[in-house]
């Protein structure tokens, strides 16, 4: 943006830059994507999610699988499922469910797994629209240009309005670069590193609930689940003595 209003201030003259059949042929390129993509596009949950991002706590959620298996160590799947019903991560809710309901450990991981692959055609779908705009965005601006470029063979005749052709012309293609660059190249990126953040998270809940299903000790599933994160998140057990119960801290703040 820096770049477009120096280079408009150089030029003196913003009018110069607006040509309205260019806006018209590069914002084809927008519709073209809408109309390949709209069956799998939800217009407000996109822009909702590329402006605020994802809502997820890992911390907090392993906190919470620590509590969860202490409950099934100590007071059993009853307790332990109604404690359930008030889990907030729908993903971690039917995980955990189906864990102590006794599903075999290769058939909760399919079953997890498909959801995450469903999770990721979403993204994909979602991503796809943006992705298909920053290429016919370039190549409808280049068409503009040719076009154009008809008008600037009809007037060699007289080099002003030959240049002023040519400028036209131009914009066309500055217009689709702008577009592609500027805007859609951007978002489909924003969603992929959305994603990225989402397919990390819910592997981790992944292993938490199998860590359930295999009633594996609240220690050992802490520590599981620790081992996903960076070392400066890392958390810390602060175990207290006698007793299966402590306290998770950030490493960092621990120390």
């Amino acid at each position: 943006m820096l770049i477009f209003t120096h280079a408009v201030y150089l030029k003196g003259n913003l009018s110069d830059l607006l040509n309205l059949t260019a806006i018209e042929l590069v914002g084809l390129s927008v519709l073209i994507s809408y109309a390949i993509k709209r069956k799998h596009l939800e217009v407000r949950k996109i822009v909702r999610l590329l402006i605020h991002g994802r809502e997820g706590n890992v911390e907090e959620t392993i906190k919470r699988f620590y509590y969860y298996a202490l409950v099934q160590k100590e007071q059993g799947y009853l307790e332990l499922e109604r404690e359930l019903q008030n889990e907030k991560d729908s993903f971690v809710r039917r995980g955990s469910l189906l864990a102590i309901e006794g599903v075999p450990e290769e058939e909760l991981r399919l079953i997890l797994e498909n959801e995450l692959k469903g999770e990721q055609h979403r993204y994909q779908q979602a991503a796809g629209f943006f992705r298909l705009v920053s290429l016919l965005a370039p190549g409808m601006g280049l068409v503009g240009t040719l076009l154009g470029m008809t008008g600037v063979l009809e007037t060699l005749n007289d080099l002003a309005q030959t240049g002023y052709s040519l400028s036209s012309a131009v914009v066309a293609t500055l217009y689709g670069a702008l577009l592609a660059n500027m805007f859609a190249l951007p978002c489909y990126y924003r969603l992929m590193d959305l994603f990225d953040q989402e397919m990390f998270e819910k592997r981790l809940y992944l292993e938490g609930c199998i860590g359930l299903q295999r009633m594996e000790t609240p220690r050992v599933l802490f520590e599981k689940l620790n081992s996903f994160l960076p070392g400066d998140k890392k958390l810390v057990l602060i175990k207290t003595p006698g007793s299966m119960k402590g306290t998770i801290e950030r490493q960092d703040l621990h120390a």
